[in-house]
């Protein structure tokens, strides 16, 4: 079930307005229209807390909704398929958790830090990674 769809539902369960619930959370109703409708990514863990509370739901079950949504617009973005992601080591997918739960500054600092570590390897492969990683991330 995509996010916003899943949002929706709960919202409509508990009959609050989209102008009640970005009330709550101190967004515009803008935004949680653009959430519903899937223009805006899903909502970091700490905003699905914030809604978990307001919707009297279970924040496990909004992250998880939440979660797999972000992965897949992650993956889309960064052209992986879900193959190619499936044979990921543990460590490769904690480092891909960890960059799409960022956010825009700290993954230009994210970007920025990989960049210095790797700048100076002899590692033409390397180098050609870093390169289009570094592009993806300007």
């Amino acid at each position: 079930m995509r996010f916003g769809d899943y949002l929706k539902s709960k919202r409509k369960q508990r009959n609050i307005t989209q102008e009640e619930l970005a009330r709550n959370l101190e967004v515009s109703s803008v935004f949680i229209h653009q959430l519903e409708t899937g223009k805006v990514d899903a909502p970091s863990i700490e905003r699905c807390q914030q809604m978990a509370v307001i919707l009297e739901i279970e924040i496990d079950e909004l992250w998880t909704v939440a979660r797999k949504e972000r992965l897949k617009r992650f993956m889309d973005k960064e052209e992986i398929d879900q193959d190619s992601f499936e044979v990921l080591t543990d460590s490769e997918k904690a480092l891909i958790n960890l960059y799409r739960s960022l956010d825009s500054d700290m993954r230009r600092d994210f970007g920025g830090m990989i960049f210095m570590l790797l700048r100076h390897t002899k590692d033409q492969g390397v180098q050609e990674i870093l390169e289009e990683f570094m592009k993806k991330c300007a």
